[in-house]
């Protein structure tokens, strides 16, 4: 099988694999993708088709696997194994590496050295659903704050992800919101092929960080909405249910270490909600 560079002549091979496997993923969301790491995405080609894909991200203090789809008649042959080891090369080998993993993916994972982290659930609102009408407390998050935000996420995530976050922003200024006060307490979001997503989202209370949902949710015009949101946030999850949320499945938030010490983690001044 021909493992290549994954450039932006295999982008509709690629939109068109992750529409087959039902992923929510836009051809802007792909092409980002490889503008954020252009020696990290890979693909399997055969027969003059995308077959797999897998991108191996650098973010400073700790690598990210994003992106690993196996068309279904390629799997059982080893294909996601040889594209998850020639994703994990490209990032620096000192770096620890983190995931989000669904159940037909973690078993790879963990054969490859991935641990659990944390537990987290996709909850998805159906379209046509009436959004909140209120949300006190909170206002348009300026791209002026992006810098504060990206240090955070920083703490939170144990990688730098500006670049990232400045795009989300840009792409989904309806669903960028903040609390007054210090430190920030804020929520992003973005439009999908299938659905909006709400995420970051991080406050320092869960009463702020429904009120940051809840701005956020009438930017999706009744589309369907999905936040993927940490399990041991009850009170937050039980919120997303009673405001039309439907728990979907499940994800696993992984990680593997790096042949060096690990950085050392900043304590963050708020709690991710979501992801």
């Amino acid at each position: 099988m021909d493992i290549r560079i994954l450039t932006a002549d295999h982008l509709d091979g690629a939109l068109a694999l992750s529409t087959l496997m039902g992923w929510n993923q836009r051809l802007e969301d792909w092409r980002t993708l490889i503008e954020l790491a252009p020696e990290g995405s890979f693909v399997a080609y055969d027969d003059g088709r995308v077959v797999a894909t897998a991108i191996g991200l650098d973010y400073v203090h700790c690598g990210w696997i994003a992106m690993m789809l196996v068309a279904p008649e390629y799997r059982g042959r080893g294909l996601g194994a040889r594209l998850l080891e020639t994703a994990m090369a490209a990032i620096p080998p000192q770096l620890p590496i983190r995931l989000d993993a669904t159940p037909l993916g973690r078993p790879l994972y963990e054969r490859h050295g991935f641990v659990l982290d944390t537990s987290l659930t996709r909850h998805v609102r159906p379209a046509g659903t009436s959004a909140p009408t209120t949300a006190d407390g909170v206002f348009r998050l300026p791209s002026t704050d992006l810098q504060e935000v990206a240090g955070i996420d920083a703490a939170i995530f144990g990688g730098v992800r500006s670049r990232l976050l400045e795009r989300i922003h840009t792409a989904g200024p309806g669903y960028a919101w903040r609390a007054a006060g210090a430190p920030i307490q804020y929520c992003l979001g973005r439009s999908g092929r299938l659905f909006n997503q709400i995420g970051p989202i991080a406050a320092s209370t869960t009463a702020t960080a429904i009120a940051l949902a809840s701005a956020a949710l009438p930017n999706a015009r009744g589309q369907a909405v999905v936040v993927d949101a940490y399990d041991d946030h009850e009170e937050f999850t039980a919120w997303l249910g009673s405001s039309g949320f439907e728990a979907q499945r499940p994800l696993y938030r992984m990680r593997r270490a790096g042949a060096g010490s690990a950085p050392p983690r900043v304590r963050a001044p708020v709690i991710e909600f979501a992801i």
